[in-house]
């Protein structure tokens, strides 16, 4: 008897044990930990497990959010309702596709680190997070959220000016019915140009990682086509990578003298290309890719009625080349960098890409060149408030013949933030071009364009070029009509273009202005882009320059 209520004793004993052990295994998530975090930094409220061999993924489930959040009081209006019902959602299986990741596989945090990252940068969502649980030390299981952009926007337009009727009509769709394709279907006609344009972008061709790309414009002045199919690096861990691309291009091209058109070419350009990469990991945290390819190029200049200046002579490039490149995995979360309150990717490791390619008369080429391509670039907080920016960057050719350059562009580019707090920062950007070689189609400028936002676009050109900017920014909390993110600046600009072998009597004297601007980031609709609206004033103006530039551009950053 004894012994039966021992037994007894110990089974009651496990069974109300049990349910808590169980309970326990369901609901294991690892603890936020208190870091000491850069200026703008997001701090993760409830960070990934550490990894773990013996880990394997469990279920997934996806919490997707809409357009609109109708239970906050500022967004539960009709308006915005019937913009909920009217969107149609992103498919899961769209998602699916995109995480690096699925049940069974074994844990790596760093795949759900990049996965949000990859899900962030898809044009139909605002936001998206990835946490984790653990349950028994044995399974992780995944929560996937995401925040839904509107994505159907029409495009039309009329105006009659001068007896001329200007007029647009068409739409574009980064994630058409749900699939996450890109569609645009465009018909313009003005006194300039008539005709239509047709794209469409698939980014997972069938649910594959094969992505395609069909573009066609049929217009008045010139025809377009292109149509490319690749099997892309979509990952940091993605062992190889091939794809081929052809297409054919002609346009309308103009040539500028302070501000003003002074003459206007057509050039064809047709190209082919053909790639095929390995990618390695030589280090922790780095990945090196290394690609061979051929490519072929030929660009034909021909006389319009508004030709004045001298046409540049045709080109061919056709060559095989190598491309290796260097990426180190050093992301952090940020915000008020580059857009105004939406979580941005930043990495702070060294991204470095170079190309060098041999066009030869024997493939084809007009004459033999060497085909240079280099870019390095990283960011590193200095301390706690203070982010710089910096990248460098060559293009262009050398020919064979007395190894001289054509159409060699090179510069360099430093980025500097002082965050005083999360709402405000100082902003420097120094900025220095060169080029070599120019052909008679190609052009350095400055102007309202490319900085200089006081003065016309494409004021002054040269084959040097240099620009100073100097802001003070603003990220407001504040969202206007729930549809734009709202910040500002006050900003001055100084640059100059100028020749190294300029007669001493031609304008090349440095360039100032000041203004204030206004920035709209779109959270709807359009997310990675802002909206700039400047008003500048240039010091000490010349004659041909209007006492105030208004600027409207549409950027991808601040």
């Amino acid at each position: 008897m004894n012994r039966l209520f021992v037994l007894l004793s110990t089974l009651a004993a496990f069974s109300s044990a049990a349910p808590a052990q169980q309970e326990k295994c369901k609901n294991e998530q690892s603890q936020v930990q208190s870091n000491h975090l850069l200026s703008r930094q997001l701090e993760d409220k409830a960070p990934l497990p550490d990894a773990n061999p013996s880990r394997r993924i469990g279920d997934i489930s996806f919490s997707q959010q809409n357009i609109f959040n109708t239970e906050l009081d500022e967004e539960n209006n009709w308006l915005f309702r019937l913009a909920n019902d009217m969107h149609v959602m992103t498919e899961q299986q769209v998602l699916e596709n995109i995480l690096l990741f699925q049940p069974g596989d074994r844990y790596s945090p760093q795949q759900l680190r990049e996965s949000e990252r990859l899900l962030r940068q898809q044009g139909y969502l605002y936001d998206a997070r990835i946490s984790a649980q653990t349950r028994c030390d044995e399974f992780v299981d995944v929560k996937v959220e995401t925040r839904e952009l509107w994505t159907l926007l029409p495009e039309i337009s009329f105006s009659r000016s001068g007896g001329e009727n200007r007029s647009t009509f068409g739409f574009r769709d980064s994630n058409f019915l749900g699939w996450g394709k890109r569609v645009s279907l465009v018909r313009t006609n003005d006194e300039e140009r008539s005709g239509y344009e047709f794209t469409y972008d698939d980014p997972n061709i069938l649910g594959s990682r094969y992505r395609g790309r069909l573009e066609y414009a049929d217009n008045s002045d010139g025809k377009r086509h292109w149509l490319s199919v690749t099997y892309p690096f979509y990952a940091l861990s993605t062992k190889h990578s091939y794809g081929v691309a052809n297409g054919s291009n002609r346009r309308q091209e103009k040539l500028y003298d302070r501000g003003e058109e002074i003459s206007e070419f057509s050039q064809h350009t047709s190209s082919s290309h053909v790639f095929y990469g390995v990618s390695s990991s030589p280090a922790p945290n780095w990945t090196q890719r290394t690609i061979v390819g051929y490519r072929y190029q030929k660009d034909r200049f021909d006389a319009i009625d508004e030709t004045v200046l001298p046409l540049a002579e045709e080109r061919t490039l056709s060559y095989p080349y190598l491309r290796v490149s260097w990426l180190q995995d050093d992301y952090v979360k940020v915000h008020n960098i580059d857009s105004i309150t939406r979580t941005e990717d930043l990495n702070l490791g060294w991204q470095i890409d170079t190309t060098l390619g041999y066009s030869s008369e024997s493939l084809g080429g007009d004459t033999n060149r060497l085909v240079l391509d280099f870019r390095v670039q990283r960011s590193h907080y200095v301390n706690q408030q203070s982010l710089w920016r910096w990248s460098v960057d060559v293009q262009g050719q050398l020919r064979e013949d007395g190894f001289t350059a054509e159409n060699l562009f090179f510069g360099t580019q430093a980025e500097y933030f002082f965050n005083s707090d999360d709402a405000q920062s100082w902003y420097v950007k120094a900025r220095i071009d060169g080029a070599e070689g120019l052909t008679l189609d190609r052009q350095l400028t400055l102007g309202g364009d490319s900085g200089l936002r006081g003065y016309p676009q494409h004021y002054q050109q040269g084959d040097r070029r240099a620009l100073l900017s100097i802001e003070k920014r603003y990220y407001w909390e504040y969202n206007l009509w729930q549809l734009f993110r709202v910040g500002g600046a006050a900003f001055y600009d100084a640059g100059q273009a100028w020749f190294t072998n300029s007669n001493p009597a031609n304008d090349t004297h440095f360039r100032h202005n000041y203004g204030v601007g206004l920035r709209l980031a779109p959270s709807r609709a359009n997310a990675g882009t802002v909206i700039h609206i400047d008003v500048a004033r240039a010091i000490n103006r010349p004659n041909d320059v209007d006492p105030v530039q208004w600027l409207v551009t549409v950027k991808k950053s601040f």
